[in-house]
């Protein structure tokens, strides 16, 4: 798999209590939900496009993450600069505020502890913070994001290293390395990013086969899908878009 091929990553996050993080995602960043289905709850923006998954995973099969998370970040690029602005114009209680050369940003941290950063920048080392507090415009029409994309931060333990080329999933992951006890657990038993779904044009099985050999992978006879899972134990799906 090369860039060129990757179309779309998709995070899922495993919650404790959806409801609660389902208001967050929707009132306070204005995600979209597409679909609810069992535990599984799928947000995106206008374009109806899926962008991200909650997944219920209540506290009697599941915990809090001890230490550092997997998902050091998640990085949210609003094309409409505007509708940051009227975020934060509704909210009760201002996260932390910054500013770069298309408009306002913040850094805010999700019931579940995630941190989350909504920005509108091509480059986020634009982002300085906020002094003070500016008047916020606004926006009574806006009900949902317009469109936005979705990248991350992952953490890995010390010596070890990401299944993933870094140079084909560099436009939506970049990696940094911590200490941690659960930064290689297994992805059902926290509540923290447990699975990435790549979209790819062409599923290439061999040499993902290849790659994935020494850990371990599942295909179905259909070989609709190719399922394996990453060094921290997060799971990783293709499927060609």
């Amino acid at each position: 798999m090369n860039a060129n091929q990757m179309i779309q990553i998709i995070p899922t996050l495993k919650v404790n209590n959806r409801k609660l993080n389902e208001k967050f995602y929707i009132e306070t960043l204005g995600m979209k939900p597409l679909l609810e289905e069992s535990a599984f709850l799928s947000l995106g923006d206008q374009s109806g496009v899926e962008k991200l998954i909650l997944e219920e995973a209540p506290s009697m099969r599941t915990r809090r993450v001890e230490g550092l998370k997997k998902l050091a970040r998640l990085l949210i690029k609003v094309e409409n600069p505007s509708e940051i602005e009227a975020l934060l114009y509704q909210m009760e209680s201002l996260p932390r505020l910054l500013k770069g050369s298309r408009g306002y940003a913040f850094e805010i941290v999700s019931p579940e502890e995630d941190v989350i950063l909504v920005h509108a920048e091509n480059d986020i080392r634009d982002l300085v913070p906020l002094e003070t507090v500016p008047e916020f415009s606004s926006n009574k029409s806006m009900k949902y994001l317009s469109q936005f994309e979705i990248s991350m931060e992952l953490r890995l333990p010390e010596g070890t290293e990401s299944l993933l080329d870094p140079e084909v999933v560099a436009r939506a992951i970049s990696f940094t390395k911590g200490e941690g006890p659960d930064l290689t657990v297994e992805n059902n038993v926290t509540w923290d990013l447990s699975m990435l779904k790549f979209l790819v044009k062409d599923l290439d099985l061999t040499s993902l086969r290849q790659k994935f050999e020494k850990t371990g992978y599942f295909v179905p006879k259909s070989e609709k899908f190719f399922l394996g899972k990453d060094t921290n134990n997060i799971e990783l799906w293709f499927e060609e878009a």
